[in-house]
């Protein structure tokens, strides 16, 4: 299509008078000034370098407020070649032209031969409407980012019909028709439609053609990535394609923003074996989150979180499903693991903040020489042969069955390879004897986890090995050991103690001060705040009473009004009216914490025994409420 539109152009601007303009239209970065700088490179090809020629005059309006910097712009574009040919010949069309287009002064020395200084006021509107016979060729303005100059529309559009009815120019419009309607002022007598029916005879519709325009991006590229690149041409249409944003302003400033950051990384990663793998697979994923993010998805960064996908929110999920069945196709057998977490979160804090950490990829590089695991080459397993399947399938059970798995990523990869594998008839080994030997794993690498940070790290391990290739239900193996895994974690997880609880039982000056912040943390996995949980009621009455005591002065204040603000008022001071079950279920403790207080307070004396007081006669006050 866009080589119809290189035709026309072309007999177009051989036309002498055509008294129309033409209209190149399209979204932002679909192309249209890529595309017209390719038209303008093959019409200055063309022009004889013995002769003085009109070149194109390229006007981008961005920005510009009055028609003044336009003209100011042209004259810019005028003026380069305008001297070209030597000052000899520029006096000469000067002189001629004088008296229509130019206001000059020679400065020359007292023997007229002093050439080197030309000042003058270019009347370029003039200089264009005259012909000049000692400048020849087609007169062509473009006039481009139409909708984004802050020119009133009705002055504008007046001032490049002028081109084109008055001057015998050959007048090119840039812009997003859409966005140029937009704009348009109500009282306006001069309408963009109007304008469009009595000057622009063609309008054509720029369509993005990524295939002939990467090439120049990646020619644009120092030559130490470029191979690299062209190498992977194929994969970037794909996930360009795939991302449906059609933006190319985006994706050639994409692969610049990669270039720069593969370029930065340590010599010697680059003489690494591995190289080209970890590469393809980092230009994978930024090219696809680059082309999310600029489209409007600026909340990927939460979408693809190890922490967010370890906990069930169908909205997100939903979200994150609709985004990566976009590019699934395009994984298959390549490893290029788009949209992994980590990846994905660096570079939405690249775009973000201008940062990439590169030191992950050490992890990588540092493992380049160690052997592949078993189960790995069943990743790809359909790639293999009879006897390498063979192979490596009862290296990976006889692993299984003898439970060596050291952790539960392994553990959970193993099982997943195992449960696909099953699903197509290629596994030799009952399921019952599969689900029985992961659930005694399970047991044994989740023994003696309790910790609430231990057993977090647990479910993200399990979820790390299942997601390359979890597909869901039609998976019942991996299911089935999912939900074991998932009830033995929250059965463990109801038993973890409650943080802020432990932080009552050990209150010190310095964490007195955290409290309130504290009950604003998330409890993980619930996905509600501490302040919604029951504080005191999991608390030792005999560790809570000491930690208090142990309190300097100004920390029994402090803790005071942590008392206060969760129990009596509100923020913005009134009283609270009916406690929350939360906060309900904690005054039987609360009771019994204040009748230790009082005993101590009555062995204390002066501010220790006020700053005592002042906390059992408030915790009376918020207890009696309910009584």
């Amino acid at each position: 299509m866009n080589k119809n539109i290189i035709n026309f152009l072309n007999e177009y601007v051989e036309i002498p008078n055509p008294q129309y303009a033409i209209m190149l239209r399209g979204a932002w970065g679909c192309g249209k000034t890529f595309f017209i700088h390719q038209w303008m490179k093959q019409l200055n090809n063309n022009k004889d370098a013995d002769k003085l020629e009109w070149q194109p005059i390229y006007v981008s309006l961005y920005g510009l407020t009055n028609i003044q910097q336009i003209t100011e712009q042209i004259n810019k574009e005028i003026s380069p070649w305008l001297y070209s040919k030597g000052m000899k010949f520029a006096k000469k069309i000067l002189k001629v032209a004088s008296k229509i287009a130019l206001k000059y002064d020679l400065d020359m020395d007292g023997n007229g031969k002093n050439e080197g200084s030309v000042t003058y006021n270019l009347d370029s509107i003039l200089l264009l409407k005259e012909d000049n016979i000692e400048i020849k060729g087609n007169k062509i303005l473009i006039f481009d980012d139409l909708e984004r100059c802050d020119v009133k529309l009705e002055t504008l559009l007046g001032y490049i019909n002028y081109f084109s009815e008055h001057c015998k120019c050959k007048v090119i419009i840039i812009g997003d028709e859409d966005k140029i309607t937009a704009k348009e002022n109500k009282d306006s007598n001069l309408k963009f439609k109007d304008f469009k029916e009595k000057t622009i005879g063609r309008t054509f519709e720029i369509t993005v053609n990524v295939e002939e325009t990467l090439d120049f991006f990646i020619n644009e590229i120092s030559t130490n990535n470029r191979n690299l690149l062209s190498e992977n041409k194929e994969l970037i249409i794909k996930i360009f394609h795939a991302s449906k944003f059609n933006n190319l302003r985006v994706l050639r400033q994409c692969l610049n923003d990669y270039h720069r950051i593969v370029m930065a990384l340590p010599e010697h990663y680059h003489k690494s074996s591995k190289y080209k793998l970890i590469i393809t697979s980092l230009l994978a994923n930024f090219v696809a989150v680059y082309c999310e993010y600029k489209s409007g998805n600026t909340q990927i960064g939460s979408l693809f979180n190890s922490l967010s996908r370890m906990f069930t929110d169908k909205e997100k999920n939903e979200e994150r499903e609709k985004i990566m069945s976009k590019y699934r196709f395009i994984e298959i057998g390549k490893k290029l693991d788009i949209f992994s977490d980590f990846l994905v979160n660096e570079i939405v804090c690249y775009l973000e903040s201008g940062y990439f950490d590169t030191t992950y990829l050490r992890q990588y590089f540092a493992a380049e020489n160690a052997s592949l695991k078993s189960w790995e080459y069943l990743y790809d397993y359909w790639r293999l042969g009879n006897e390498e399947y063979e192979k490596y399938y009862n290296e990976t059970v006889r692993y299984y069955l003898e439970d060596k798995s050291t952790d539960l990523k392994e553990l959970f990869v193993i099982i997943s390879i195992l449960s696909v594998l099953y699903n197509d008839n290629l596994v030799f080994v009952p399921k019952k004897d599969i689900i029985a030997q992961g659930k005694h794993s399970i047991d044994r690498l989740m023994e003696g986890i309790y910790d609430i940070d231990d057993l977090l790290n647990c479910k993200s391990k399990v979820h790390s090995g299942t997601k390359s290739h979890n597909n869901g239900g039609s998976n019942k193996i991996l299911s089935d050991l999912i939900v074991y895994f998932e009830k033995l974690f929250e059965q463990r997880f109801e038993k973890c103690p409650n943080k802020v609880s432990v932080m009552l039982e050990n209150l010190t000056d310095e964490t007195c001060e955290r409290l309130s912040l504290a009950l604003n943390d998330v409890l993980p996995v619930k996905q509600k705040s501490y302040k919604d949980t029951s504080i005191f009621q999991e608390a030792d009455v005999d560790k809570v009473s000491n930690s208090i005591l142990g309190l300097s002065n100004e920390s029994r204040n402090t803790f005071l009004h942590f008392l206060l603000f969760r129990y009596k008022l509100t923020s913005s001071g009134n009283e609270i009216e009916c406690l929350s079950k939360y906060c309900q279920s904690d005054l039987s403790q609360l009771k019994l914490i204040n009748q230790k207080l009082k005993i101590e307070a009555a062995n204390k004396r002066f501010i220790e025994k006020y700053s005592i007081e002042k906390i059992t006669n408030l915790i009376d006050e918020i207890t009696a409420k309910t009584e």
